[in-house]
């Protein structure tokens, strides 16, 4: 990182003008996606910080809450994304956490600077994307990035953390009602891949066999005519059934098991 490496987010990012974004509000999106078997987490550090964060931004005056969500998750190259809004946070010490250490700032990102140390009541999003097909970018205010697993977070800044968590608690919950397994699953899958899925999300071991017949019964997915090489063994391919995908969520059932 260079020493300016601070002015080129903010010189990048606030290229409008200050006065074009709302005080006191930000978004943060945590944004998951599954490489089997592994539930993943997207986070990055900016310049100077030992710290990780999910990314975020801040508001404009001429746009949604949830249109900042989404333009500043394109700056990160994410552009194909399910997001839904889940909470808002706003502990009366809720702040940006940028070093000032050493840094030489113009005079008009030392303003820049002191704007973010308010404090910031921030709108929290869950961001589902496919792993395999998203190339992350630097871009925004997110430097470094990497993918950890979901429930194995370390060093967290600001509150963060509890925002991972909270949002893994409500995935559960949200797998009944939303399209969570299609957004983060690859078009084609094995069984084992969704079983995987399932297990990563409910924290919770599936019988194999008990899977597969309760997830064919329910008539969600269907095999194609290709395989997977897993291990060396073929493993036969599966897709979801959009239409009874979506009715399926739409009655709220459950999965049963």
């Amino acid at each position: 990182m260079t020493d300016n490496s601070i002015e080129d987010l903010f010189a990048g990012y606030f290229s409008e003008g200050l006065e074009s974004f709302l005080s006191h509000l930000s978004v943060n999106c945590v944004v998951l996606a599954y490489n089997h078997p592994n539930l993943l987490v997207l986070v990055h550090k900016m310049p100077g910080q030992e710290f990780s964060l999910i990314p975020g931004g801040f508001v404009k005056k001429t746009e949604s809450v949830d249109d900042a969500a989404y333009r500043n998750l394109a700056l990160l190259g994410i552009k194909e994304v399910f997001l839904r809004q889940i909470k808002t946070f706003g502990d009366i010490r809720r702040g940006i956490e940028i070093p000032d250490a050493g840094m030489v700032l113009t005079e008009e990102n030392r303003k820049i600077y002191e704007w973010t140390k308010q404090r910031f009541v921030t709108v929290a999003f869950y961001g589902l994307i496919n792993y395999s097909v998203t190339q992350i970018v630097q871009g925004g205010l997110a430097f470094d990035f990497e993918w950890l697993n979901v429930d194995h977070l370390e060093n967290m800044g600001m509150d963060h953390g509890n925002i991972v968590s909270e949002t893994r608690k409500l995935l559960a919950t949200e797998l009944l009602n939303h399209p969570v397994l299609s957004n983060l699953l690859p078009e084609t899958f094995t069984l084992n891949e969704l079983r995987g899925l399932f297990e990563a999300i409910l924290e919770r071991p599936i019988d194999r066999g008990t899977f597969r017949r309760k997830m064919l019964k329910l008539d969600l997915v269907e095999q194609i005519d290709q395989r997977k090489d897993v291990l060396g063994r073929p493993s036969h391919l599966f897709r979801f059934k959009t239409e009874q995908y979506y009715r399926f969520l739409a009655e709220e059932n459950k999965f049963g098991f």
